[in-house]
């Protein structure tokens, strides 16, 4: 793994403005990511989440303010420069995003080959050992087509934190699976990110996931990341809004819903 920069920092987004056809998306974000934080980012559909992500993969550029990865900032590098730095990180794309035309195997060992300088030997070694970690390990030669969405889920992830990055980013990792496959895919990626010890930043509209994937949840609202803290310290705000948000669907930590905790009281 490669050093950070001198403030010991991973990710520095400051004062973040975005807006597309004079409609504003994000309106001064402000997160800092540490090496080896695990950190959700959670929020409402449409409250800029996706914007956030590709601002952090340089996809695109602030009307205002600036992004830094690693002490340098994005808008100012060059191409090769900006390829570069994007080396150093991972991102799981929701569905999987694989290559349909090729294998579960080509499909990650694509990754490696154009992010790392493992050798072959080596690569086909990290294939078989992180699709077995992740309860695949018969799939090496499937086509996405041949797999559940769970598995294509798991696959995607395998194949963004492959390439050992120092910064992994996760576009909602469990959307659409079952409660039992998430926490299954939640666990296997924090497993995995221990192993190679990269930090996590997982976008989620799901309370439920984003307090299972991290102790420390950041939340954002209308374009503004409005509180950051563990469960209790947001509760303790007692912000209406993020009260509501957190309660709305009964979820506490330690997996019971309200409603079971009043069968099990």
């Amino acid at each position: 793994m490669q050093s950070t920069n001198e403030t010991g920092t991973i990710v520095d987004v400051v004062d973040f403005h975005k807006s597309y056809e004079g409609r504003s998306v994000l309106s001064g974000v402000n997160l800092t990511v540490h090496p080896g934080e695990h950190l959700s980012i959670l929020g409402p559909g449409g409250c800029g989440k996706s914007t956030l992500l590709k601002g952090l993969l340089g996809l695109i550029s602030p009307d205002s303010g600036h992004i830094s990865l690693f002490g340098e900032n994005i808008a100012l590098l060059g191409r090769e420069e900006r390829n570069a730095l994007l080396r150093r990180v991972g991102m799981a794309f929701q569905l999987g995003a694989l290559f349909d035309f090729m294998t579960v195997r080509e499909n990650i060992l694509f990754a490696m080959e154009n992010m790392t300088n493992l050798t072959a030997y080596d690569m086909e070694e990290r294939v078989h050992r992180m699709l077995a970690s992740v309860n695949l390990p018969a799939a090496a030669r499937k086509l996405p087509s041949e797999l559940s969405g769970g598995m294509r889920r798991r696959v995607g992830i395998v194949r963004a934190l492959a390439t050992s990055p120092d910064l992994a980013l996760l576009d909602e990792p469990t959307a659409g699976l079952d409660p039992v496959t998430s926490a299954v895919v939640i666990d296997m990626i924090h497993k995995l990110a221990a192993e190679i010890g990269s930090s996590l930043l997982c976008v989620t509209s799901s309370v439920e996931v984003a307090f299972t994937f991290a102790s420390k949840v950041a939340i954002l609202h209308e374009g503004r990341l409005v509180a950051k803290g563990t469960w209790e310290e947001l509760h303790n705000l007692h912000d209406p809004w993020i009260t509501h948000f957190l309660d709305v669907r009964g979820y506490k930590p330690g997996g019971r819903t309200e409603q079971e905790e009043t069968k099990y009281a």
